[in-house]
């Protein structure tokens, strides 16, 4: 019963990788800013998919929430502030297409041929290695979310912090250059 539920999760990373690398080449290849940013939408959903097959919820929960949820609405905002009918821009991004689309594809071949084998490699007997006071009471292999919040406010919560002060500061910085811009 284990190695098919192996099986299957090996499978659903497969056809998630699959979906989120058309959908990234969608992304690049669309005309429409609109489009592109939904196709951005579809392959941060099947990154999260990848991650939930992979079984590791909290990553795959942390990027439905914070890419799909936050980031894409983030950039339809832009999409819809900034105004993109400028006849020389609009040129510009339509030739950009076909260089992008070029690049996906070498850079695709080039992960399968070069990195396959290096990243993924033989996989850790655990899940996350933590300090053995903070792991007490703690099955690490099962208790994936669990381990990772343990982790990231014991010995990375100043990291942590810092990265919201940087968001924040980008955020505000991103509503003053758009208000800026729209006088």
């Amino acid at each position: 019963m284990e190695h098919l539920l192996e099986t299957i999760g090996r499978n659903m990373f497969a056809i998630f990788g699959v979906m989120a690398l058309g959908a990234a080449a969608l992304m690049v290849a669309f005309r429409s800013a609109v489009h592109s940013v939904l196709a951005f939408l579809f392959a941060m959903l099947c990154i999260a998919g990848c991650f939930l097959a992979l079984e590791a919820e909290f990553l795959g929960m942390a990027q439905i929430l914070v890419y799909a949820g936050g980031i894409v609405v983030l950039f339809l905002f832009v999409v819809m502030l900034v105004e993109m009918s400028k006849k020389k821009e609009k040129e510009v991004f339509q030739l950009q297409s076909r260089y992008a689309v070029a690049a996906v594809l070498i850079g695709a071949a080039v992960f399968v041929g070069v990195f396959r084998k290096v990243i993924f490699g033989t996989a850790s007997p655990e899940a996350l290695v933590l300090r053995p006071e903070l792991a007490e009471g703690l099955n690490v292999a099962r208790q994936n979310a669990q381990a990772v919040s343990r982790s990231l406010f014991a010995d990375y919560l100043l990291p942590f912090e810092i990265l919201s002060v940087i968001l924040l500061v980008a955020l505000v910085g991103a509503v003053v250059l758009a208000k800026t811009e729209r006088v």
